[in-house]
């Protein structure tokens, strides 16, 4: 519950290079001031200042409460690092205490001072703090492929185990790297190193980890199945929505591959099933269909860095841009929405006979929906629910947990009801 003291609370954010770098304002209210509350650490700026020190130890409610006693007798400057409302006391001095009653002297932060280092615009920058933080936080923006992104670091989340994080979620970019330590002291330092140097490494504290994603380039040699979601081109705003390595394993079993196949990719996205399957199946061709510009340049894109020329891009929205395709022998089916019924109709009609179809849906009544319209068709119908979790590592115990990612329901469907070959493909699936 926050308070509302008669007097004043300052508090004024200091730099490594303590009060050298205060505002005269700052500087004014310090002179001023009969009591100096902060860390221990912060408190030796102000070592021979006459006024009454209260330190700050790991009981801050206490501590929090004495803030609160001497506020109603007379004003107190409070000492913080960097700017106290980013990530710093700022946020509990405005839960505790009246905001009209605080005055706020921020100093330059460690994120602003790094990215100027470093000459990165930081405008759309991603900031997040694992100082004492579980890094929920991060993970996310990793797996979301966030860029440019500043980590705020402890003696626990060390960039070696931010670079180990990386390694384990596998993001959908490839990060350059920079830890930027003891920021506008005289012992700054920053170093670029890889996500694979960083792991062993160590770094003077405190430390800031800039990551920024490498500007696009092919990477070679790669493996004939299993590509890594971040060596395809994706969507800037949506990395996330390139199917998952592990789906795509699962789908080419459930399709049962053959030489020389005819294939439709409808919603094909960044063209990711498209083209792995095309270098499983170097004569096969396939059709990948986009509704958005966006994705047909990515596709067209991933075709040219994987040298995917049996991979037709085609823009336009299903069920209407299938018309001019060849009959199929094999369709991947991802996304489709509202038009999922009349995109299933055109498959049903135009699928070959002997053929399978595979889809990928996210919600459970887009694939009942599908499931029911197939089977009122006569096909016979199967489903896979895929749950995934990928190992990462803990920080503060070096063992292993699971991050999961989004579930995922493949439909698997053939003309006829689904004999007992197609039943082990399942089953070996699972």
């Amino acid at each position: 519950m926050q308070s509302h003291p008669p007097h004043l609370l300052h508090v004024i954010g200091l730099g490594l290079d303590g009060l050298s770098g205060i505002s005269a304002q700052a500087q004014a209210c310090l002179d001023q001031a009969d009591v100096i509350g902060g860390s221990a650490t912060h408190l030796q700026a102000v070592a021979t200042h006459p006024a009454r020190k209260l330190t700050l130890g790991s009981n801050i409610a206490a501590w929090l409460d004495q803030v609160a006693d001497i506020l109603n007798t007379q004003s107190m400057v409070v000492l913080t690092s960097g700017d106290p409302l980013f990530f710093g006391l700022g946020r509990l001095l405005t839960e505790r205490f009246d905001r009209q009653g605080l005055r706020f002297y921020p100093q330059v932060s460690s994120v602003q001072l790094a990215f100027n280092r470093l000459g990165i615009p930081w405008q759309s920058a991603t900031v997040v703090s694992v100082h004492g933080r579980h890094p929920d936080q991060l993970e996310q923006a990793l797996k979301q492929g966030r860029s440019p992104l500043a980590v705020l670091t402890d003696l626990v989340h060390t960039p070696g185990e931010v670079a180990r994080l990386i390694q384990d979620l596998r993001p959908p970019v490839q990060y350059r790297l920079w830890v930027c330590s003891q920021l506008g002291s005289d012992q700054e330092q920053i170093q670029a190193v890889s996500v694979a140097q960083a792991v062993d490494l160590a770094f003077p504290a405190p430390n800031v980890v800039i990551l920024e994603a490498e500007p696009s380039a092919p990477v070679f040699p790669q493996p004939l199945f299993g590509i890594a979601e971040a060596d395809f081109h994706t969507f800037p705003d949506q990395p996330g929505l390139i199917t998952k390595q592990e789906v795509r394993a699962l789908s080419f079993c459930l399709l049962r591959l053959m030489p020389g196949i005819t294939v439709w990719d409808v919603g094909a996205g960044t063209g990711a099933m498209a083209i792995e399957l095309s270098r499983l199946v170097p004569d096969a061709h396939i059709y990948a269909v986009e509704k958005t510009g966006a994705g047909v340049t990515l596709i067209q894109k991933n075709c040219h860095r994987f040298s995917s020329s049996r991979v037709y891009p085609i823009a336009g929205k299903a069920p209407d841009a299938l018309d001019s395709l060849p009959d199929p022998d094999r369709i991947i089916l991802g996304g489709g929405g509202q038009a999922i019924p009349a995109i299933l109709a055109t498959c049903c009609h135009r699928l070959r006979p002997g053929g399978t179809l595979v889809a990928h849906f996210a919600t459970l009544e887009t694939c009942m929906l599908a499931k029911q319209q197939l089977q009122a068709q006569g096909w016979g119908v199967n489903l896979l629910q895929v749950n995934l979790s990928r190992s990462a590592t803990l920080a503060t115990t070096q063992t292993t947990r699971f991050v999961p990612l989004n579930p995922v329901m493949l439909l698997q469907a053939s003309r006829s009801p689904i004999d007992t070959d197609l039943q082990g493909d399942i089953h070996g699936a699972q």
